[in-house]
């Protein structure tokens, strides 16, 4: 083979020869080699002339492991009613290709397809062409059975120039692409938007009373969560765009509800009424309310988004969010202990101020309704010379009541 490239999927490589133009027929041959790992799995390669990178229209060349017997290959034509399950897709003849063999080597444990290919310079383009493969778990007889949704398998499509061996690289893009929306909307909508919330909930008068300072905090966190999310929501309504055949629709509608409720939130920041207006009691409940609702459909959708997406290391991923998710928790549970600390130590302060008060005025009550009589003795000299004893009483009025 003149040209290798390494395919973005499956494990997959493929290599072919330079082609040649005869009668107007681009001709060359093609291998493509992977690994298969069920005993009745099956492997496939083929080209489509449309650019959508579909499955229907394609013409492909199909090898399928048979453990009664030699792995053989066959070529087929995929129409609609495959794509709908209107019925099995069986071997036919088709001008474009010839399924040449289908074997597995010990050395590198790929199973590799060959073909040769007479393809019309009219329908395709050699510098140009749009090619698909495709491997699965199950046969029966020549009939493949339904391989696996995957975004590995949906990826399974590319464009490729034979002469310089160049691709498109577009599969490669959306794989990094999707990494890159997994990691900002964890970021996103998975971090900061939670702190702002946290910020909201427990530092209005902690650790310091600072008017409107948490406020502002808020509103920051708030903000650069809402923006990188954004971001990392644009990125993933561009990559269902881009495939318009494979939607995941769980995922889809949450990424969905969380960005109208995120946007929501944020032009409160806006549209807040004031601190006088009758509606404030109202809105407070109100984006109190989506607040607290959007924080587990975050969750939600992030772990549905890991799952679909099936990174290498999805493990890690999984140990990242769960780590954020219980670093969040630790911190809410902390600081809403803290609270409950701090509003019973308050009761219990004003308890005992209520008590001192009660006490304070059933001692008043006791000594004649709020004073005391005070008595004082003395003895005075008359003008003849003889001594004359008195007795004066003086009512005095409680610090904490009015005199009379």
């Amino acid at each position: 083979m003149s040209r290798c490239l390494r395919l973005p999927t499956l494990g997959a490589e493929m290599g072919w020869s330079a082609p040649l133009l005869k009668n107007c027929h681009h001709v060359f041959e093609v291998v493509l080699g992977a690994p298969v790992g069920e005993e009745k799995g099956w492997l496939a390669w083929g080209v489509n002339p449309t650019p959508e990178g579909r499955m229907v229209g394609t013409r492909a060349a199909i090898g399928i492991k048979d453990p009664s017997g030699p792995p053989h290959c066959k070529t087929y034509s995929v129409g609609y009613e495959t794509r709908r399950e209107c019925g099995p897709l069986r071997p036919r003849d088709v001008e474009e290709m010839k399924c040449l063999r289908f074997e597995y080597d010990n050395r590198t444990e790929y199973y590799y397809l060959t073909a040769t290919l007479n393809l019309s310079s009219t329908d395709y383009n050699v510098s140009k062409l749009h090619i698909v493969w495709q491997s699965g778990f199950d046969a029966d007889g020549d009939v493949p059975k339904k391989h696996v949704s995957d975004l590995k398998n949906i990826d399974s499509f590319e464009t490729v120039d034979l002469v310089s061996g160049q691709c498109s690289d577009m599969a490669f893009i959306k794989i990094y692409l999707r990494q890159v929306h997994g990691i900002m909307n964890i970021i996103g909508w998975g971090t900061m938007l939670p702190v702002g919330v946290i910020i909201a909930r427990f530092f209005r008068e902690f650790p310091v009373q600072t008017n409107d300072g948490w406020y502002y905090f808020h509103v920051s966190c708030q903000s650069i969560g809402f923006s990188i999310g954004a971001i990392g929501w644009g990125i993933g309504i561009w990559l269902a765009h881009s495939s318009p055949h494979h939607i995941f629709f769980t995922h889809h509608v949450l990424g969905i509800i969380i960005f109208v409720f995120a946007t929501l939130q944020t032009l409160a920041i806006r549209f807040k009424p004031g601190k006088t207006d009758d509606s404030r009691k109202v809105w407070n409940i109100y984006h109190h309310f989506l607040g607290y609702a959007l924080l587990p459909l975050i969750f939600i959708n992030i772990f549905e988004g890991i799952r679909i997406l099936k990174p290498d290391n999805k493990k890690t991923w999984k140990l990242a969010v769960i780590g954020i998710l219980t670093a969040l928790g630790v911190i809410t549970f902390i600081l809403e202990a803290y609270t409950w600390k701090l509003f019973i130590d308050n009761k219990h302060k004003d308890d005992e101020e209520k008590s001192k008060r009660n006490h304070c005025q059933s001692t008043n009550d006791d000594h004649g309704g709020g004073s005391i009589n005070k008595h004082q003795h003395g003895s005075e000299i008359n003008q003849d010379g003889s001594e004359e004893e008195y007795s004066v009483v003086f009512q005095l009025p409680l610090a904490n009541t009015p005199s009379t």
